[in-house]
């Protein structure tokens, strides 16, 4: 798998292990957090954007 491109609008790439399933998650409105939702079992998901941030882009969520 590549990595992200940061071209173009900041996302994540998410593993949801509730259905095994990828999701690109991406910035709000507001820039503060990374909004987001299982494709299959529609669970939410919020993460905080930090102010020194992180250079990791993929993420897994039990």
């Amino acid at each position: 798998m590549s990595e992200p491109s940061f071209t173009g609008r900041p996302y994540l790439q998410i593993l949801f292990e509730c259905c095994q399933v990828y999701q690109r998650v991406y910035k709000d409105r507001s820039g503060r957090f990374y909004l987001g939702r299982c494709p299959t079992c529609l669970r939410q998901i919020r993460f905080r954007v930090a102010p020194h941030g992180s250079p990791a882009r993929r993420f897994r969520v039990r």
